[in-house]
């Protein structure tokens, strides 16, 4: 059994498609089944149910793909050790975020990226409840997500990064906009464009409604910024996003500052309770920085 085998078997299972898996990790469709296939008859039984429109994980993939993170992991964690001893600063880091947080990641990886030219990152998107897993399992060394910090499980640290306010907003032309400013109750009336369960953005909007004497309706439940200044656009209902989200171009809304005391949100930083790799710690720190992160929780 070979690393490179199992990073192939792990992208097919993560993608469940031999061509987007192939994509990402840039060989042919027929080098990677080939190696998959090599590895199935190495290990004596059937990882993937194939079919046209993709695969499925049979039982002793589901129990490999598991096996195969921590391995993979591992031996990078090995990998980084060695660079550390020889006093290279190089590999590759594996972070996670959530649509909401990675918004705010560019400008900090490039300059991560421009300061340490040799430290590959790769970065990946994933629902916030799956973000702290990935950490736990060493399926991925950071994770930057909005994650109530109640659900952030043992083996993983968190740092807070700093928070913002929340702002109101509505469809083009709403008198919310004349106003310039609006008490969460004064919205007890409209549909609300709520962010994903298990969001601390999602807990954070549900607690103002609820200070303020109602339960937010939600029309939609959406996970992406982008998509959710796409609803209020068309008319589907208000929103409460953080001040981030309306710094970057997109769909034409409506806003208007909360009364105070205006809600805030905050994205937490994680990251493996016993350290990861030293290009990864040495992310995490910058991350911190740049980002705003406050003391460990």
């Amino acid at each position: 059994m070979e690393l490179r085998q199992l990073r192939y078997f792990t992208a097919v299972a993560r993608h469940r498609h031999f061509t987007r898996a192939a994509d990402e990790l840039h060989v042919t469709q027929s080098a990677l089944s080939q190696q998959v296939r090599r590895l199935e008859e190495e290990l004596g039984v059937e990882l993937l149910l194939r079919a046209p429109a993709g695969v499925a994980l049979t039982p002793a993939g589901e129990d490999l793909l598991a096996r195969a993170d921590a391995i993979l992991a591992e031996a990078a964690r090995a990998h980084a050790d060695m660079d550390a001893h020889a006093g290279l600063l190089r590999g590759v880091v594996r972070i996670a975020a959530d649509a909401a947080a990675a918004l705010a990641l560019p400008p900090a990886l490039a300059a991560f990226h421009r300061a340490h030219p040799g430290i590959r990152i790769g970065l990946r998107q994933s629902a916030p409840s799956a973000i702290a897993a990935l950490v736990r399992t060493g399926a991925v060394d950071l994770g930057v997500a909005s994650l109530p910090a109640s659900d952030v499980p043992d083996g993983v640290r968190a740092v807070p990064l700093a928070d913002e306010p929340l702002h109101a907003i509505a469809p083009p032309g709403d008198p919310l906009a004349a106003v310039g400013e609006v008490a969460v109750w004064e919205l007890r009336e409209r549909p609300f464009i709520l962010a994903e369960q298990g969001s601390a953005l999602r807990d954070v909007v549900a607690a103002a409604c609820e200070a303020a004497g109602f339960g937010p309706v939600p029309l939609f439940e959406v996970g992406d910024p982008a998509a959710v200044r796409d609803l209020v656009h068309e008319g589907l209902g208000v929103s409460l996003v953080p001040a981030s989200w309306l710094a970057r171009p997109g769909a034409a809304v409506a806003v208007a500052r909360l009364a105070a005391p205006a809600p805030r949100h905050r994205a937490l930083l994680l990251a493996p309770a016993a350290g990861a790799p030293p290009a990864g710690e040495l992310l995490r720190a910058e991350l911190g920085a740049a980002l705003g992160g406050s003391e460990q929780l």
